[in-house]
C-alpha cells in the first residue's frame, strides 16, 4: 500500500494522513470529496500537515473543502488549523463540532465560524451528501462525537477504535498483535468501560460498514463485530495511574500493564485472603524467580495473624520488600516480601509500580479476612467472658468424636451464686464470672476447649488428657480459687470430670459429667468428683 498517495476508502471518501515512522500513535486525517461541498475530517497537527496538503491536493483545491469537522479539540485534531486557516482563500466554510468543544476552540481565536451540531438535529447537509452525528460523550472528551456518512455507510468514529502499537495495520486483522494495541489504548483514554460501552451501543446502532478511526486501524464490516466484542469486556481507566505517571516507555507501560490486571483480579476475585496470597505468589514468582515467600501480618483485636506463602532457602536475604496496608487510614497489616538475590533496576521498578496498585485492593480483602475472623470468634465466644459459648462447645466436642480423638472432659459450677446476685448485685457476679473464666482460661492449652456452658457452669474439655490428670488438675485449681478473694468475695465451685470411652456420643459424655457434677453439689459442695472413664 503506497502510503504516500491518498487512499481511496470508500466511494469519493480518502484517507488523507500520513504514516510517521517508528510512531506507535498514527493519526489518520480523511477527506469526503463533494465537489464545493467537501468535507476534510480531524484536519491534523502542524507535524503532518505538509503530507495532509499533498494528498488534497492531489484530489481537489482547499476552496473546495465547505466543512471541517473536529470531533474533539485535542491538538492532534486542530493543531494544524491556524496555518490552515490562512491558506483557505476566501469563501464559505465552517468548523463542524460540538458546542462543548466550541468553548475551548474559541480561545484559538480564529476567524472561522462554527456550525454547532447539537444545534442543528445532529446532521449536515453537504450538498447531495448528508452526514448524521454521533454524541459520545466522555469517549474521551465530554463533548465528543462522531461522523456518520450514510451514503456509504462509513463512520468516522474519531478516537473511538484507536490503537497505541508499535506495530501499524491500516486495516484491522484479527490478530493478537492488533488487539493488544487497541486495548491499551481505551485502557488509558476511556475513563469507564460504562462510557465505552455506551458509546460503542450507539456506533453499532448505525450498523456500519466500515469505522475510521482517528488513530490506529481502519475497521472492515467483518472486524466489526470481533473488536466491539473485546472493547465491551474491557476494563478502561483503572490500572497504571502511577506507571502512566511516571515512565512513557510503551512496552514497558503494556508489560506493567499486563500484571496488573492479572493481579488486580487475583485479588478482586480471590476468596480466602490465603488463596489470594498463594495466588499473587504465583503471579509474582513467574516474573520474579528470585522471590522466596511472601508474608502478610495481620492486626486483630490486639493479636497478630500471619499468613506466610513460599519457602525461605537462605538465611539471609539479598533484598526484601516492606509495606504497610492500611484501610481508610488505619495500619491493619504489613506486607514483607523477601528475595534471595538482589533485584536490577527496573525490576525494583516494576515490582514498585505493581505493588502500588495491588496494595489498596490487597488491604481491602485482609481487611474482609479479619472482619471475617472477628465475626467467626464473635460467633463462637461468650460476649461477658470470652470464653467460647456452648454452641462452639458442642461442635469441639462432636470434632473430636468424628475424628476418634482422646478426651477428658470436666463440668464446672460456681456455688451458691445466685446469692451473690442476690446480696451484692449482678455487676458483682458478673466479675466473678470473668475473673473463674481468666483462671481457667490460663491453665489450659490453646488446643483444649474452655467454654461458658450457660450462667455459672463452665465445661472444660481437655485434648489427649487422661480422666485422672484432668481430675488433679480440675481440683488444684478448685483450690487455688478457694483459697483467695475472686472480686472481694470468697468463692468456690463444685466439679464433675468423666473421660470420652469409645461407646460415648456427645450427650452421653455430657450427662455423665453433670451428673457427677450433680454429686458434688449433694456431697457439700466445694469439691470435684471424678469416674475413672
Amino acid at each position: 500500500m503506497d502510503f504516500s498517495k491518498p487512499i481511496e476508502i470508500a466511494d469519493e471518501i480518502f484517507w488523507v494522513g500520513h504514516v510517521i515512522p517508528d510512531d506507535p500513535f498514527q493519526c489518520h486525517v480523511y477527506l469526503i470529496r463533494n465537489g464545493q461541498e467537501s468535507v476534510l475530517i480531524d484536519p491534523g497537527s502542524e507535524k503532518v500537515l505538509a503530507e495532509v496538503l499533498d494528498k488534497i491536493f492531489q484530489l481537489t483545491s482547499l476552496k473546495n473543502i465547505k466543512y471541517v469537522v473536529m470531533h474533539h479539540q485535542d491538538p492532534d485534531i486542530t493543531g494544524c488549523f491556524s496555518t490552515l486557516e490562512k491558506l483557505f482563500p476566501a469563501g464559505e466554510r465552517y468548523i463542524v463540532t460540538h458546542w462543548r468543544t466550541k468553548v475551548l476552540l474559541e480561545h484559538y481565536n480564529w476567524k472561522t465560524p462554527f456550525y454547532l451540531v447539537d444545534a442543528n438535529n445532529w446532521k449536515l447537509q453537504a450538498g447531495d451528501r448528508e452526514l448524521e452525528f454521533i454524541f459520545t460523550p466522555y469517549a474521551h472528551f465530554p463533548g465528543a462525537i462522531c461522523t456518520f456518512d450514510k451514503k456509504t455507510k462509513t463512520l468516522f468514529s474519531s478516537d473511538i477504535f484507536g490503537s497505541i502499537s508499535n506495530k501499524f495495520f491500516f486495516f484491522a486483522e484479527d490478530s493478537e498483535d492488533y488487539y493488544k494495541g487497541v486495548e491499551f489504548f481505551h485502557k488509558h483514554y476511556m475513563p469507564s468501560k460504562y462510557i465505552l460501552r455506551y458509546a460503542l451501543d450507539q456506533i453499532l446502532e448505525k450498523d456500519p460498514e466500515l469505522i475510521a478511526p482517528q488513530h490506529g486501524s481502519l475497521i472492515k464490516k467483518d472486524m466489526i463485530e470481533k473488536v466491539v466484542s473485546r472493547l465491551k469486556n474491557l476494563n478502561c481507566g483503572l490500572y497504571l495511574l502511577e506507571a502512566a505517571k511516571e515512565n512513557s516507555d510503551l512496552n514497558k507501560l503494556i508489560k506493567i500493564e499486563e500484571w496488573i490486571k492479572r493481579l488486580f483480579d487475583i485479588v478482586i476475585f480471590g476468596s480466602s485472603f490465603e488463596n489470594i496470597l498463594k495466588a499473587v505468589y504465583r503471579g509474582l514468582k513467574e516474573e520474579f524467580p528470585e522471590m522466596e515467600k511472601i508474608t502478610v501480618l495481620g492486626y486483630c483485636d490486639g493479636q497478630e495473624l500471619l499468613f506466610s506463602v513460599g519457602m525461605e532457602r537462605s538465611k539471609s536475604h539479598s533484598f526484601k520488600v516492606e509495606e504497610d496496608l492500611v484501610y481508610k487510614g488505619t495500619k491493619i497489616g504489613e506486607l514483607n516480601i523477601q528475595f534471595r538475590s538482589e533485584l536490577n533496576d527496573e525490576q525494583k521498578y516494576i515490582l514498585h509500580l505493581l505493588i502500588s496498585q495491588i496494595r489498596n485492593a490487597l488491604s481491602v480483602s485482609l481487611k474482609r479476612e479479619l472482619d471475617f475472623i472477628r465475626l467467626e470468634k464473635k460467633a463462637e465466644t461468650d460476649p461477658l467472658t470470652g470464653l467460647y459459648n456452648k454452641e462452639y462447645l458442642l461442635s469441639f466436642i462432636r470434632q473430636l468424636i468424628t475424628r476418634n480423638k482422646d478426651f477428658s472432659i470436666a463440668f464446672i459450677d460456681l456455688d451458691r451464686f445466685k446469692s451473690i446476685n442476690d446480696t451484692y448485685g449482678h455487676l458483682t457476679g458478673d466479675c466473678v464470672l470473668k475473673e473463674l473464666s481468666t483462671i481457667l482460661k490460663n491453665k489450659f492449652r490453646s488446643s483444649d476447649c474452655v467454654a461458658r456452658f450457660g450462667g455459672e457452669e463452665f465445661v472444660v474439655v481437655a485434648v489427649d488428657m487422661d480422666g485422672k490428670l484432668l481430675c488433679q488438675k480440675i481440683d488444684s485449681i478448685r483450690q487455688e480459687v478457694s483459697s483467695k478473694e475472686i472480686c472481694g468475695l470468697n468463692v468456690t465451685f463444685s466439679a464433675g470430670v468423666t473421660s470420652f470411652r469409645i461407646e460415648d456420643t456427645l450427650d452421653s459424655v455430657l450427662e455423665r459429667a453433670d451428673s457427677l457434677l450433680y454429686r458434688a453439689k449433694q456431697e457439700g459442695r466445694n469439691r470435684v468428683i471424678c469416674d475413672s472413664g
